[in-house]
């Protein structure tokens, strides 16, 4: 399931408790991602699903879920 790997690389990245990471976590306000954290997530996704996700696609992320419905996007 791609929320689950999601979820996974934001541990990996973020040290985030796996208790805390929801669909609905908002990334900047709750999870306190910064464009650092961002850019290594989408980075790792764009590394393990062997897509291209844009500059201007990444702006638009703000939940967890913005995230997971955009990887699916792109491999359906």
């Amino acid at each position: 399931m791609i929320f689950d790997k999601v979820k996974n690389t934001i541990i990996d990245i973020m040290g985030i408790p796996e208790d805390e990471i929801f669909l609905e976590s908002h990334l900047f306000n709750e999870l306190d991602a910064d464009s650092l954290d961002m850019a290594q997530i989408i980075l790792a996704l764009e590394n393990a699903y062997k897509i291209d996700i844009k500059d201007e696609d990444v702006s638009d992320f703000e939940t967890v879920k913005d995230i997971v419905k955009h990887i699916e996007s792109k491999i359906n």
